[in-house]
């Protein structure tokens, strides 16, 4: 048997997304899902599988620059209201350029925001994941109806900016208090969607149905008993407490991360040689009405200088 090395194709690439170009910190999936459903005979088993819809999934973890927030994070903000449409009225492709091949996703659109890690001690964000569905107006047998493949290759871009990739100390202010804490703060997103499914076309849109935001830290700088007052005074049935949440450095172009209201949901007392007192804390973000208007859930912006 003989092997030519040459035909094992390596290297990293860029990605673009509605007018900003994004790097990773490792590599970058894109893969191509079918959903099928079984041809079943009751004498002879699954006789076949056939296609009912495709999906082209890419996944990577921004390299860390602290850029292009409203891109990576468009679903808290209280414009974008449930039910909408992810996929809008036009296609927004995605692009990833490479040395041997140029992949472009006709119709993408963010499915999962990335978590946010506020700390000293690493980048900001973890893994972003964007879906291609079929473009508009396209046909579903056609591959090139989802994303092309250009085998030229082409010039990973060339914006790629260190001095963005900012790391620092924070502090959260939840209603009164103020604290640090001790690895950091843990944002995480969950999103439902519902897709839009049509029969021979498969999946042609995603609506938002709702969008969560999870807070976990190790609080330091706070006395033993200084959140106990969150879980006082509540009979069972009644609403839990909120209160306003920023957590922000004051490192120039790092992150400043508001929630218009959390509510706690557990926190910890660890007693031992060493262990601070304070353990995790856990919160989430609660929906806030203002005069009939659904307010922002949380926002996510750059420290300005």
């Amino acid at each position: 048997m003989t092997f030519d090395r040459t035909t094992v194709v390596r290297g990293p690439c860029s990605i673009s997304f509605e007018s900003q170009t994004f790097f990773s910190k490792g590599d970058v999936t894109l893969q191509f899902t079918q959903t099928t459903f079984d041809k079943a005979s009751d004498a002879f088993g699954v006789i076949g599988r056939a296609k009912t819809d495709f999906q082209v999934v890419v996944e990577f973890e921004p390299v860390g620059e602290i850029e292009a927030l409203t891109v990576l994070f468009p679903y808290g903000i209280n414009t974008f209201a449930i039910g909408s449409s992810l996929y809008g009225a036009t296609d927004s492709p995605l692009v990833i350029t490479s040395t041997s091949e140029v992949y472009t996703i006709n119709n993408a659109a963010v499915t999962q925001m990335p978590a946010i890690r506020a700390t000293a001690q690493n980048t900001a964000f973890g893994t972003v994941q964007f879906t291609g569905l079929l473009d508009k107006g396209g046909d579903p047998s056609a591959l090139a109806d989802y994303y092309s493949a250009a085998g030229s290759g082409g010039t990973i871009a060339t914006t790629f900016d260190p001095s963005l990739v900012i790391a620092g100390p924070y502090t959260a202010t939840l209603g009164a208090l103020s604290f640090q804490s001790e690895a950091g703060f843990d944002i995480s997103f969950d999103l439902a969607l519902s897709p839009v499914v049509v029969d021979g076309a498969g999946t042609v849109d995603m609506t938002l149905t709702d969008v969560g935001c999870s807070v976990s830290c190790i609080p330091m700088g706070e006395g033993e008993t200084d959140f106990d007052s969150l879980f006082d005074s509540l009979d069972a049935g009644e609403e839990l407490a909120g209160s306003a949440l920023d957590i922000s450095t004051s490192t120039v172009g790092g992150l400043n991360f508001d929630c218009a209201s959390v509510q706690v949901i557990d926190f910890q007392r660890r007693f031992g040689p060493g262990s601070n007192r304070a353990g995790t804390l856990n919160m989430q973000a609660k929906r806030t009405i203002s005069t009939g208007a659904a307010v922002s859930l949380f926002t996510v912006a750059a420290v300005a200088p």
